[in-house]
């Protein structure tokens, strides 16, 4: 005998053992299932139990009845009970496909409503995250300074963002998992964002409705001798710090965006040498310079979107508390880092979020 003959030989034993145990193992499951079942719901088991019992009884009364109709000679009668019988059994197994099929058709139906309202579920989930860290801050800043916790809340929120925000390459898996995941996540980041800007805007808020009154409560900020609760636009208090915690916030989002027409031109540098262009006559600094116009012209949308989101921004957080510019600023610090670790980020098509549209939608950009 080959070794293969004697492999599948084996192989073939194998299976045929591993179809006997589970044979064998099946009705030992369902006896221990029964078993637990009856000891922790034993109403519902003996319930179960009676419907059996008067099934088996009704199943051997009529047993009998057809026997005693052949020992009467009236065997083309019994014969007709037994065939009647069957036309019941396969008008059951006719009802079952029926049901079967409307279970297929309601669970497809399902499925669609899923995907339709998956959006509506991330919103959800992000207005519960946005209670949840409201209720947090309240809590901490009732007693102490809230400093230290809206620099860790706006670190944390905006690297989970950037995380969850990830730019990932697009497939063709048209798969209800994950047909429903990609408009869960699209929902969830949209809604991810109007959180993050509403919190920011009620974060010192005294009159949020659903907050019990022992947390609508002035709350305290000072870093060093700088109130962080005096509106921004008070110019006879520390108006230079004022100044320069906008000078700071603008500067770090230019250098990103700076880094962005960057990485894209080195992208597009990369693709011309290697493309029939570098063939040509072509110098390295004319191919260095037709990447960064391109890459500028690729980004000149989300920088005009970028501008206009700032200035509306800045308009609106100077009439609040200057912990709000500080938010800024430490959003735009993890935002530059986010970038720094995530590359992908740099290079990855923009103007596809919540934000950028609305803003696209309001100025006509």
């Amino acid at each position: 005998m080959s070794i293969k003959e004697k492999f599948l030989g084996k192989f073939n034993k194998n299976n045929l053992d591993r179809k006997i145990f589970s044979l064998l193992a099946t009705p030992i499951v369902l006896v221990g299932l029964f078993i637990a079942a009856g000891i922790l719901f034993p109403t519902s088991v003996s319930i179960v139990l009676n419907i059996l019992w008067i099934v088996v009884v009704t199943v051997v009364i009529i047993f009998f009845v057809l026997g005693f109709l052949v020992i009467m000679g009236m065997r083309k009668e019994a014969g007709r009970v037994l065939d009647a019988f069957l036309e019941g059994s396969l008008k059951i197994i006719d009802f079952l496909e029926l049901v079967r099929n409307l279970w297929h058709q309601f669970v497809e139906l399902l499925k669609e409503f899923l995907i339709f309202a998956a959006p509506f579920f991330a919103y959800v989930l992000a207005l519960i995250v946005y209670v949840l860290l409201l209720i947090i801050y309240k809590s901490v800043g009732r007693d102490h300074d809230v400093t230290a916790l809206t620099i860790i809340i706006t670190s944390v929120s905006l690297f989970a963002f950037g995380i969850i925000s990830k730019p990932k390459e697009e497939t063709n898996d048209l798969t209800w998992k994950n047909q429903f995941s990609k408009r869960l996540k699209m929902g969830f980041i949209d809604g991810f964002e109007v959180v993050l800007f509403i919190f920011f805007l009620t974060m010192d808020s005294t009159k949020v409705f659903f907050l019990p009154e022992n947390l609508n409560i002035p709350l305290k900020a000072d870093w060093g001798s700088y109130d962080l609760m005096v509106r921004s636009y008070v110019y006879t208090d520390h108006m230079r710090v004022t100044l320069n915690l906008i000078l700071a916030t603008i500067i770090i989002e230019i250098v990103r965006n700076i880094l962005r027409v960057f990485f894209v031109a080195r992208q597009y540098y990369l693709e011309y040498t290697h493309s029939i262009l570098s063939e040509e006559n072509t110098s390295v600094m004319e191919i260095i310079k037709n990447s960064i116009r391109k890459s500028f012209g690729d980004s000149k949308d989300d920088l005009t979107k970028f501008i206009t989101l700032n200035t509306v921004l800045f308009a609106v957080f100077l009439l609040f508390p200057r912990l709000k510019l500080m938010t800024l600023l430490i959003a735009s610090c993890a935002n530059l880092i986010m970038d720094l670790l995530i590359r992908s980020r740099l290079t990855s098509k923009k103007g596809s979020d919540l934000i950028s549209r609305t803003l696209a939608r309001v100025f006509k950009l």
